[in-house]
């Protein structure tokens, strides 16, 4: 405060006087503390000095260290402030030998006033009055003591003893004369600023206090004096010359003060009367001119105002900090005037001292200061200390950072702080740090503009201010009437009257408010800095939206339910009662929460302690909840001394321990009684909240216990958000509304159509733009994606996290908005929705994923509606049909007219009877179009429009059938229906004569023409089954089978209701709103007999769907199993055609896709499709058949994704055939099922149909094509054990292992489908090509008794072990005769898929029969690792023997078991030994095998059975919904993996390992082992979405696999002519390598066109590895990528810090993961694959900074030449145009590495050398071999170097050498080039081949043609080499080559000629070689006779 006061005062003064601010320089001393609080005077001086840090002693009052640093600055002064040193007189001293100016008093002087016990006796040496005090008692015999001053200017020392008290005795000796009446104070002498003070008033607070005023100013002397109560303490401000002036600038009223720390000063003192205040001022004035006194000081006096005494208190020899005050009321700056002082300047030469007494500011007359008065004071100034202290803990220091001071000087207000923003203040520093200073022409003024002032300021930081408290006391009555006196305040302090406080509750709910809005801001920054890292876990999002928050404040706890409403919206719910709040952050960090109808401002600081809250410019502390028992610091400080010994009793309220803190000694209060412990040690150094020491609580029942508050709140519910388009939006982004209730709000206020369908479409895609983003994709990828795109906002990656994961309420929000919709047409009354709404729509039925499904089919429903026509157009339409065809039969069976069946009833009533009349002919002929309607009538009767007709079963016989009756009448509405029954039933009985049976097969029928729209449909319902029981006699005498009622809909389809007898008339609800037939037609009696049955919302108008729940009654885990069955009829007669069945199939794909959206259909419903087609069909069964079969194959193959995707177990269609029996025709139904029931995956079967002749439904179904005609009857049982395998298995995310074959099959076809149609392309000749018959067939493989595998066969699903294989024969395109595959799958519905022991044997065994028969082994994993048991038998029999039985803390000492069950096992389920309880359990063995360690070794025995396999066989491992542990290491073991989307392949799962890390870290399986981290890192070849695309990539990978181990490739038929031209080019800029192989749509590619398939593509990216054909050859391809890449490591999630990395790769670099890659691909390729391989090479090296070489790229490319040494198929490198081939590059792929198979070849724009041309120039062809190129090929540098030669003068040859020069420089750049070139020619084709490292110069655009025909011609010669090899085992490769090329007629370089001559001499090469086996063998036996 001092040094900022002064630099200020005196720069201002040296500019207002001197014209220059820096006329003077300041130099400052700092301490660290005060540089690291950014103390403000650092900022203001022009320099400083660090000085040591720590207590004053060390820094500001060390002498030698003040006068070193004055000395070497070479300062002309030094200015000390108040405090510290600035009393010390050795520092005068000092400095006066030193030469240096000090700006005070001298040091003898000093050292008098300085000193209070001498200034006291100076005081009384000069007739001072003053009041009892350990130098003067008062009484006769102890005088006031005086002194004459020694020659130094001191008190006699013996003078200055007898005031002394140097120890405690003494200091109660003194205080016994001094009395305790009024009170004593305890004072140090060398004290100030309220340090080294005490008051007590009994002997016991005196000695601890004399203790503590010692410690607290050490070394000073200390005295006594009385307290002289009632009293004002009044100051003088004195200032004297040298030349022997003192003037007094008036004085202060300090009386307000606490602890004797002044609090406010205030100038003038009003209090005195002028007089006697004069009086003071002459007083002090002799008083310091008696003894020389030069510089500023302050004479303090205690003034009575009740007798207008005063008394002397003490002299400060310094300046004091509250100075302004003068300042304020004289004008005279003192800083300055000190200054002025010290140069030597008199007093009445000072400008300001002049202007003060009313004179010439420069004038130089003298002033007698003591006899003239200066002018009258007219203005009144008040300041107040701002200090970092706690008011509500008796104004204890605070310590900490400052972030903000916020303050405003006005012309009334000035003040200034000792930091800044950023600051703080330091446990060494004095507590106050700012200075506040109002005035005003009266006391009132001055006051009211100082409270203005506090209440403005704001100070932000760690520490604790008084600010508020100094309000509070500024308005009291005492000081506001000026009645105040010294023990004013501390009265105040010791009652507690005055406090600063809000209203609890209001408090309570702001410091939820702030904790909630730290909270959001929290879990936002830490999901933020989540993001940065790369991780993508996003759990914490929805912790931002609703969480606890929990508030202790006056003992009691408050918990608040925070829900966050909006962005700016908390919703605090607390005890049934909701507190909504807006909050806005202003800049500054406070917070404006509005709640209660009313803002309130908001800061909050976190402390040790607890909650610092300031809340409306009011603080509140809000302690954190500590155990009584812990006495912890409140302050920062040092620990000084215990007052207790350890062991000691403490009281509560006892000061335990003393600290240090601000320079202040104060004791620390114990808040129990008990016994305290110390937890440090004196010395230490504590900060607030630390543990000083504890308690044994004397009485722990006492202590206080904090309550949770359960009442509501006093604070008013004022909702903030109010529902309508706001809430929409906010539950949009994801904030917890009542959606519901938003929707209906936000809709009702439109009044047009095209607002209200904006807002909803506007709504619609702001859902859409959140889940476009995450609809069927992995949450961390597109967590990952976004991250990428958003990095410089990651709050747009929070928010749509959000927003989705509120996916449910979002949902809900849509749905409810939707419905409005559908109200749009009628409220708005138009026809249809504007073109934006249409488009929304649409985009929600665009949605994929499941949780969309509901929304979509609601979506939908509306566009589907919105696209009919306009009902009245389509009735008129109807209309005109009816009035202008006139065959009604022909009309009723019309495909025209499915749209408009129901509209039939609208014409009814028409106006014109003969519309009415056809239009209820038409609709009985087409709802009974099955039947065969024999004959019909219409007429009316008693005005009501009635049909009667007679009708038979058209598919039984008609001598069986019997002739059923059928009648309708048309009423108006319910009273006209009740008021005709009777007639109808009347008439219906005399129309039936002679046809009544025996059962019931007629029907009634009432259509109902007046609309009841709007009506409950239930209370319809219910009124006709009243009226229909009511005749229920009637009806039954009628043998009416089903009364049919069917109610109009204005310009809507009619309602339909159906009242069967069989149950009593009443309504059957499953038939409500179908037609009256449907039931029949549909069978969907076969459905209800084991299912409870759901309607669900169909598309079709024929079709029905239901959601069956099995009602077996047996409770099943996960619910019953469920079925979605779809039921529909067709009006078409194309079903039997491909075409038909196609469309067909797809419709109730359709139906099934929205019905599986629904959200009661569970993820494992299985579903089942029925057709029934009512047009008759001309043709036999058996061709119906054989047909269905054909069609049936291709559709499961175009379908199958989708097949498997929808669940669809059950496919249904049921035709009618024509045919004629016995002369007449017939109608034979007859029944085509693909079903999966059996097990076979939608297995196609056909049987003929025998229906009952009296309900129609089929009795018995009857096999076609079977010679027994097996016949069964089947009413959709309930799940077999194969549906719920199936179930399980899709529960997992997987296939029923059995179903696999299916999809082979089906596979298959598409695959040779797919073949035929690229040769045909070719070809038109080859259209008619077809696949192989039986081109699949599967045995299972069986293990018998022995343990020998064999094949066999079993019924599906009868397997005991969770393992099963086949032995497959598959005919492909390039097998067309068969190929031998071994599959072996896993089969999760046994025991999870988990591998036992047998299930070990049996993979085991699987796998070696693939090896011994050499053939590829496919591996479907789908598990849950090894399995793991206990003995279970023994879980209810061990028994504990526990240590101590009374305690089983103590532990326990073994298991045991009772005798009896011990006896009770079998021998060897457990090891045990006799022990006194029974037997003692050693080790448990069990009988049961499988559950242990020995699941373990089976595991070892598979692993390794799988890495022999991989060397033997072709192994390709397909990973389905998971693998686990050694399940996932058998897949890699495998090494080439397709990986399921849905299939992570893992060692642990995700929620073992959140459990084992303590928290929640992993959010899925996909985490662990999900493809995000398997293709990357090259365990996973291939990625695919679901199980069918995954085998079609089995297949395809296969295909380009020889069919066993030992073949040659699989070479298939190519429609892409191997002689073409390879169109694309590749270029010397950076291009996709892959266009290079594959072309592109304008440019064909290297290999035959769609032939190459990349793998392994998301791991080692700088290099592309793949398999294609080339010709039809396949081959393994290795390609280089040209362009920049990058390498993604991600982050852990389970470790926080760890960060993704993101790692650039430069294109044409081998880096360690593609090194890796490399080698990796080229041991695929070789290890049974059989694959020729061609390297297109194109690098420039390997990476070798200390990364890669690190990440041991030595190795790996090391593992690229192991792996091409061991190759034993052709290997072509090929450099391709532009590409190079450089360094170590070469060296790993050189041909010398495996000579006999590997061959090199370079395009003739190939490079290859050591290094580029810049590389090689650098070092070979530098610089001077430029230049001297330049002067040999140069014409101009040839002449001039001759002319220099020839220059005789040194002149010219200057003048020569220049222009050299300059010709070299322009040349220079051309030269480079030419240098390059230079380098660049010795790295072209035509050099590698001179030079014997290529094989040959192969130009681009041939090269195709002749790598096939390189390729072919090696592969076919390479079988010959061996062939001959294997005759003779001591021929080499070379000699059996060479044996070749002496039989070849021609050039045998030349690939044509030889395929030629291998070609059409087989048969002589066969000769050759048996030739040589011959000759082998006999010189075998010669060399074995000759060793005989």
């Amino acid at each position: 405060m001092a040094a900022t006061k002064s630099i200020l005062s005196m720069r201002q003064w040296a500019y207002m006087e001197l014209g220059d601010e820096n006329a003077i320089k300041f130099v400052a001393m700092a301490t660290p503390e005060d540089l690291k609080a950014n103390a403000e005077f650092v900022r203001l001086a022009d320099s400083f000095v660090e000085v040591p840090a720590g207590k004053n002693s060390n820094n500001y009052a060390n002498v030698d260290v003040i006068t070193k640093i004055a000395k070497e600055q070479g300062v002309d002064a030094v200015w000390p402030g108040w405090g510290h040193a600035s009393e010390n007189p050795k520092l005068p001293n000092t400095l006066s030998e030193m030469g240096i100016k000090f700006i005070g008093p001298t040091g003898p002087v000093m050292s008098v006033l300085g000193d209070k016990i001498a200034a006291n006796i100076l005081a009384q040496t000069a007739k001072v009055p003053s009041i009892p005090w350990s130098g003067s008692y008062g009484g006769p015999d102890d005088g006031p003591l005086q002194a004459e001053l020694t020659e130094e200017g001191t008190i006699p020392d013996e003078t200055f003893e007898k005031a002394t008290c140097r120890n405690v005795e003494e200091a109660v000796e003194a205080a016994k004369r001094i009395g305790y009446e009024n009170g004593i104070m305890i004072k140090a002498s060398e004290g100030g600023g309220g340090k080294g003070i005490r008051f007590v008033d009994n002997e016991d607070d005196l000695k601890n206090a004399y203790v503590q005023v010692q410690n607290e100013v050490i070394g000073s002397p200390i005295f006594l004096m009385q307290l002289c109560k009632n009293a004002r303490h009044l100051e003088v401000q004195i200032v004297g010359d040298e030349h022997g002036n003192a003037v007094a600038l008036n004085g202060r009223d300090c009386s307000t003060q606490r602890r004797f720390q002044k609090i406010f000063e205030e100038g003038p003192p009003i209090i005195a009367p002028v007089e006697t205040f004069r009086e003071m001022e002459r007083a002090a004035q002799r008083l310091t001119q008696s003894i020389g006194y030069v510089g500023a000081g302050t004479v303090e006096y205690l003034y009575n105002a009740d007798t207008g005494k005063f008394f002397f208190l003490e002299l400060n020899p310094r300046l004091q900090v509250e100075h302004p005050v003068t300042e304020g009321i004289s004008l005279v700056n003192l800083p300055a005037t000190q200054l002025q002082v010290a140069m030597g300047i008199p007093l009445n030469k000072i400008p300001e001292v002049r202007k003060f007494y009313g004179l010439d500011m420069y004038g130089d007359s003298k002033i007698d200061f003591l006899t003239e008065d200066y002018k009258p004071i007219d203005t009144h100034v008040i300041a107040a200390r701002i200090t970092a202290e706690n008011p509500d803990e008796g104004f204890k220091p605070t310590s900490g950072s400052i972030e903000r001071i916020k303050f405003q000087s006005t012309s009334n207000v000035w003040g200034y702080f000792s930091v800044g923003a950023n600051g703080g203040i330091h446990e060494f520093a004095d507590s106050q740090f700012g200075h506040l200073f109002a005035k005003g022409p009266t006391r009132e003024h001055a006051r009211k503009s100082l409270v203005l002032a506090l209440k403005e300021i704001e100070v932000r930081g760690e520490i604790r201010t008084t600010v508020e408290y100094l309000v509070e006391l500024l308005e009291t009555e005492e000081f506001k009437q000026n009645t105040i006196d010294t023990s004013w305040l501390d009265g105040i302090l010791k009652e507690k009257s005055v406090s600063v406080t809000q209203p609890p509750h209001l408090v309570v709910t702001s410091a939820a408010i702030y904790r909630a809005f730290q909270h959001i801001n929290k879990v936002s920054f830490d999901i933020k800095e989540s993001l940065t890292k790369g991780q993508t876990s996003l759990s914490d999002v929805n912790n931002m939206n609703s969480f606890p928050v929990e508030i202790a404040y006056l003992d009691t706890k408050y918990n608040f339910d925070v829900t966050r409403l909006s962005p700016d919206v908390l919703n605090l719910a607390i005890n049934g009662q909701n507190v909504q709040v807006k909050i806005r952050e202003n800049p500054d960090g406070s917070l404006v929460a509005n709640f209660g109808g009313e803002p309130h401002r908001i800061v909050g600081m976190d402390e040790p302690l607890g909650l610092r809250l300031s809340l409306d410019g009011v603080t509140i502390l809000m302690p954190t909840i500590f155990d009584p028992s812990e006495l912890r610091s409140d302050v920062t400080g040092k620990v000084v001394r215990f007052l207790q010994e350890p062991g000691s009793e403490v009281a509560a309220g006892e000061p335990y321990v003393e600290v240090e803190a601000m320079k202040m000694i104060m004791p620390i209060k114990a808040s129990e009684s008990g016994t305290i412990a110390h937890n440090i040690s004196p010395g230490s150094i504590i900060s607030a909240g630390d543990l000083i020491a504890s308690l044994s609580l004397k009485d722990p029942s006492k202590v206080k216990k904090i309550l949770t508050y359960t009442e509501k709140l006093d604070v008013e519910e004022v909702p903030i958000l109010d529902g309508g388009e706001d809430s929409v939006n906010f539950a949009l982004a994801g904030y917890p509304q009542d959606v519901e209730a938003a929707a209906a709000s936000s809709l009702e206020n439109f009044d047009d159509i095209n607002s209200a369908s904006s807002f909803v479409a506007s709504a619609i895609q702001k859902y859409l733009s959140v889940e476009t983003q995450f609809d069927g994709l992995l949450l961390d990828d597109v967590v990952r994606d976004l991250n990428k795109a958003n990095k410089d906002n990651l709050d747009v990656v929070i928010d749509l996290n959000m927003a989705h994961q509120q996916l449910g309420m979002r949902n809900r929000l849509i749905l409810a908005m939707l419905r409005q919709v559908e109200t749009f047409v009628d409220r708005f009354g138009l026809a249809s929705l504007p073109d934006d709404l249409m488009e929304a729509l649409n985009g929600l039925t665009m949605l994929k994923s499941k949780q969309y499904g509901e929304i979509g089919l609601a979506a939908d429903t509306i566009v589907r509606e919105s696209q009919i026509p306009i009902f009245e157009d389509r009735k008129a339409e109807l209309r005109n049909q009816l009035l202008n065809n006139a065959d009604k039969a022909d009309l009723a069976r019309s495909t025209s007219l499915s749209a408009g069946v129901d509209l039939l009833s609208g014409l009814f009533d028409d106006s014109d009877e003969a519309v009415a009349s056809a239009a209820l002919e038409v609709y009985i002929r087409r709802i009974y179009r099955a039947h065969s309607i024999l004959d019909i009538s219409i007429k009316k009767v008693d005005g009501q429009l009635t049909a009667n007709w007679k009708f038979q079963f058209a598919d039984v016989p008609a001598a069986e059938s019997p002739v059923r009756h059928g009648k309708i009448s048309v009423v108006k509405d319910f009273a006209a229906a009740s008021s005709i029954m009777p007639a109808m039933i009347k008439s219906m009985k005399s129309g039936l004569a002679d046809d009544i049976v025996d059962d019931f097969v007629n029907v009634m029928h009432i259509a109902v023409t007046t609309p009841t729209n709007g009506s409950d449909e239930d209370v319809l319902g219910k009124q006709y089954a009243d009226l229909f029981t009511t005749h229920k006699a009637g009806l039954e005498d009628l043998k009416i089978r089903t009364v049919n009622v069917l109610i109009s809909s204005e310009k809507k389809n009619p309602k339909y209701f159906s009242y069967p007898q069989c149950q009593n008339f009443e309504e059957d609800p499953l038939r409500r709103n179908m037609r009256p037939t449907f039931h029949h037609l549909l069978e969907l009696s076969r459905l209800s007999t084991n299912h409870d049955l759901v309607r669900l919302d169909a598309v079709g108008k024929n079709a029905q769907v239901y959601l069956g729940t099995e009602n077996s009654g047996k409770p099943v885990r996960g619910g019953p199993p469920q079925v979605v069955f779809v039921r529909a009829l067709s009006h078409s007669s194309d079903v039997a055609t491909s075409g038909g069945a196609t469309r067909a199939l797809l419709q109730g794909l359709d139906e099934l896709e929205r019905a599986i959206s629904d959200s009661r259909v569970s993820e494992t419903a299985s579903s089942r499709i029925f057709l029934h087609s009512l047009p008759e069909i001309e043709s036999t069964p058996e061709e119906i058949a054989q047909m269905y079969m054909s069609i049936m194959d291709k559709l499961k193959s175009r379908f199958a994704t989708r097949l498997l995707k929808l669940r669809v177990d059950e496919i249904e269609v049921k035709l009618r055939i024509k045919a004629v029996e016995n002369g007449k025709p017939v109608i034979k139904p007859v029944r085509l099922i693909a079903s999966s029931m059996s097990g076979e995956w939608l297995k196609v079967s056909a049987y003929n149909e025998y229906p009952d002749v009296i309900t129609g439904v089929t009795q018995e179904f009857c096999a076609l094509g079977t010679e027994d005609q097996m016949c069964t009857f089947d009413p959709y049982g309930t799940s077999n054990i194969v549906q719920t395998k199936r179930a399980i298995a899709r529960r997992v995310g997987s296939t029923y292992t059995y179903d696999f074959l299916g999809l082979l099959e089906v596979g298959l076809v598409e695959q040779w489908d797919t073949h035929l149609k690229e040769l045909a392309s070719a070809d038109i000749s080859r259209a008619a090509d077809s696949m192989p018959s039986a081109i699949f067939k599967s045995d299972e493989l069986l293990l018998d008794e022995n343990g020998s595998i064999a094949k066999g066969s079993r019924n599906i699903g009868s397997n005991k072990i969770g393992m099963v294989a086949w032995h497959t024969v598959m005919k492909t395109p390039e097998y067309p005769e068969g190929r031998d595959v071994v599959f072996v799958a896993n089969d999760v519905t046994v025991q999870s898929g988990s591998f036992g022991v047998e299930e070990d044997d049996f993979y085991f065994a699987a796998s070696e029969y693939a090896r011994k028969l050499k053939i590829p082994r496919v591996y479907i994993a789908c598990n849950a690792g090894a399995r793991i048991g206990l003995v279970d038998e023994l879980k209810p029999m061990f028994q504990v023997k526990f240590t101590d039985n009374n305690n089983p803390a103590k532990g326990f000492d073994y298991l045991y078991l009772t005798d009896d069950d011990y006896k009770g096992l079998d021998e060897g389920v457990v090891n045990a030994e006799k022990c006194p309880e029974g037997w003692k359990i050693i080790d448990i063995i069990g009988t049961k095998e499988g559950i242990g360690v020995e699941n373990l070794r089976g595991s070892g025995m598979i692993a390794g059975e799988t890495s022999r396999a991989y060397d033997e066989i072709f192994t390709l491992s397909y990973v389905t919904g998971r693998s686990v542990g050694i399940g996932a290491y058998i897949v890699r073991l495998g090494q080439r993996v397709i990986q399921m989307k849905q299939g992570p392949m893992i060692l642990t799962g995700f929620s073992a390992l959140n459990k084992l890390l303590g928290k929640e870290v992993y959010t899925s399986q996909d985490q662990l082992g999900g493809p995000q981290v398997m293709h990357p890192n090259g365990v996973t070849h291939e990625v695919v979405d679901n199980d069918q695309e995954g085998v079609a990539s089995i297949l395809t990978w296969l295909s380009y696999v020889a069919k066993d181990a030992s073949a040659l490739p699989a070479v298939r038929e190519s429609a892409d002519p191997v002689e073409r031209d390879v169109e694309f080019l590749p270029t010397k800029t950076p291009y996709d390598p892959r266009h290079m192989l594959a072309g592109t749509n304008d440019a064909m590619g290297f290999f035959d066109k769609g032939s190459f398939k990349e793998y392994l593509s998301g791991w080692g990216k700088s290099v592309v590895t793949g398999r294609a054909r080339l010709g039809g050859i396949p081959i393994g391809v290795i390609a280089v990528e040209t362009r920049l890449v990058e390498q993604r490591i991600p982050a852990d999630p389970a470790n926080p810090d760890s960060r993704e990395a993101i790692l650039p790769q430069a294109g044409q670099v081998w880096f360690p993961d593609s090194s890796h890659k490399t080698a990796q691909a080229i041991r695929d390729f070789g290890s049974s694959e059989n694959l020729p391989l061609m390297i297109f090479a194109n690098w420039r090296g390997f990476s070798g900074g200390t990364r890669d070489m690190a990440g041991e790229i030595l190795k790996f490319g090391a593992m690229i030449v192991d792996a091409l040494r061991e190759y034993k198929h052709p290997a072509m490198i090929y450099i391709p145009p532009h590409g190079e081939l450089r360094g170590g590059s070469w060296v790993v792929v050189d041909p010398t590495i495996n000579l006999e198979q590997m061959e090199m070849y370079a395009d003739v724009d190939s490079r290859g050398g050591i290094l580029e041309p810049p590389g090689i120039c650098e070092v070979k062809f530098r610089k001077q071999d430029q230049l001297a190129a330049m002067h040999r090929t140069d014409q101009e540098l040839v002449l001039l170097d001759s002319e220099l030669e020839g220059c005789q003068v040194d002149s010219d040859a200057l003048e020569l050498k220049k222009k050299i020069k300059e010709r070299e420089d322009i040349l220079l750049p051309l030269y480079l080039q030419v240098a390059h070139e230079f380098a660049d020619l010795h790295d072209r084709s035509g050099r590698m081949k001179a030079k014997g490292v290529i094989r040959d110069v192969v130009t681009w655009p041939k090269s195709r043609q002749y790598f096939h025909y390189r390729i072919k011609r090696r592969i076919v010669q390479d079988d010959l080499v061996d062939q001959f090899m294997a005759a003779d085992e001591n021929l080499s490769n070379a000699n059996a080559v060479a044996k070749l090329a002496e039989m070849v007629k021609g050039d045998f370089e030349d690939d044509k000629v030889c395929l030629s001559y291998f070609s059409d001499n087989e048969a002589a090469i066969q000769d050759s070689i048996g030739g040589v086996r011959k000759a082998a063998i006999t010189a075998k036996i010669a060399e074995l006779q000759a060793m005989l």
